[in-house]
């Protein structure tokens, strides 16, 4: 599934995102991998780029391969799986089925037995558009069900032309090309959580658009410790937007969703006694009715509520320990607070945080250039790039911007 006579797939990328789980009765560990690479060039990798953007089985005691699903063949959009896999035991036209699911970038939940990585509801291989340039594979895996993100554009940006109404696996080349799902999501690092009288799955989301577009290189190996991306993906000045979403197990459709206001960017738990916990970018950690959405309860933390809570019971009372620090993707405010909650607690909300603070016409004497090389290391560099050419976080390049008089203006958290 790499091209033969060569060493490419040494450099090919496939890296695990998350925690993998663990069934102690089968003795399988299970996790997902991430894109191969060159990231957004398919044409020095011709083939499906195995074990990239796929969910693994592996025996837990040796470390034997079992099986495997690819999500994507070919990756070429960065459309890999880093939420971590959810395991689960439903009931499916009348039989006990032990569940292995994944919320994908790609905008689908991948089903399937956990016993042996067939789809539990169905996985058709559909032809999709092709660009010879790189090498795309013929067919991709369609879940059955819904999507929880849309997956076409219905109206071009400004600035972009409109290619195959922008659909998932549209191919691309040098020219900056928008589709749907973005590389930030549908779903990427949150985790989902599942309810076993319902049979739900509880998705965090993203709905946004990526401009992608490739670097035309030979199959020479990177130099050691470069980034091997082979292209580059931007953003449109539409803003990001967020789905939290009820996915039906038994059937892959969408019992209840929300659009909103910003990316869903924290994951999600829920308890027995039908309570969904789920942060919010601006600080605001929310319970909903897990049955329809309902927003029951919220609290002020402080700081982007990103991470995904905790609960647990102790001596008898249950609480919910909430990490409240913001997020580089989400753009949420930065902190550094640990909540406890219980029935019974009293402590009174933080203050909302600023959102932005938006820093124009700095003089160059008035500059603190140490700091603002640590302030830039730490929150700019994985997007802007080492020298501020521009980064693999999808940044623009700042020299760029400096060239045309843009470079006193600099959005500061």
């Amino acid at each position: 599934t790499w091209p033969e006579n060569t060493e490419i797939w040494r450099h090919g990328g496939a890296t695990v995102w998350q925690t993998p789980a663990v069934d102690h009765e089968l003795g399988l560990l299970y996790f997902s991998t991430g894109n191969p690479g060159p990231d957004f060039n398919g044409a020095v990798r011709r083939g499906d780029n195995l074990f990239s953007a796929s969910i693994v089985a592996i025996d837990a005691k040796t470390g034997e391969y079992r099986w495997h699903f690819q999500q994507v063949h070919h990756d070429i959009w960065d459309l890999d799986g880093p939420s971590p896999v959810v395991l689960f035991d439903i009931e499916i036209d009348g039989e006990l089925r032990k569940g292995l699911a994944q919320a994908s970038k790609t905008g689908w939940v991948y089903i399937l037995d956990r016993t042996n990585g067939e789809p539990l509801i169905g996985i058709e291989e559909r032809p999709v558009p092709q660009d010879p340039r790189q090498a795309t594979a013929a067919t991709q895996p369609f879940p059955i069900g819904d999507s929880f993100v849309p997956q076409h554009i219905d109206i071009a940006p400004e600035g972009f032309e409109l290619v195959n109404d922008g659909r998932i696996f549209t191919p691309y080349w040098t020219t900056p090309q928008v589709l749907k799902p973005s590389l930030l999501g549908g779903a990427n690092w949150p985790p989902s959580s599942y309810d076993p009288e319902t049979g739900y799955l509880f998705v965090c989301a993203s709905d946004d658009i990526s401009a992608f577009s490739a670097a035309d290189i030979d199959a020479s190996p990177p130099p050691e410790g470069d980034l091997y991306v082979a292209g580059a993906f931007g953003t449109t000045s539409l803003p990001a937007l967020g789905t939290l979403t009820a996915m039906d197990m038994r059937t892959n459709t969408v019992a209840w969703q929300q659009h909103w206001p910003e990316r869903c960017y924290s994951g999600t738990v829920n308890s027995a006694g039908g309570l969904l916990f789920v942060g919010r970018n601006d600080g605001r950690l929310t319970a909903l009715d897990s049955h329809t959405g309902e927003k029951l309860w919220e609290f002020q933390t402080g700081a982007g509520m990103n991470s995904t809570v905790s609960i647990f019971e102790h001596e008898g009372t249950q609480y919910v320990a909430a990490y409240s620090a913001g997020n580089l993707f989400a753009g949420s405010a930065k902190g550094d607070s640990v909540w406890l909650f219980s029935l019974d607690g009293e402590l009174e909300p933080a203050p909302a945080p600023n959102s932005v603070m938006l820093l124009t016409n700095v003089a160059e004497g008035d500059a603190d250039l140490a700091n603002g090389a640590e302030v830039y290391n730490t929150a700019c560099l994985f997007c802007h790039g080492e020298e501020a050419e521009g980064g693999h976080g999808g940044g623009p390049s700042l020299q760029e911007l400096a060239s045309i008089g843009a470079a006193n203006q600099m959005v500061i958290e």
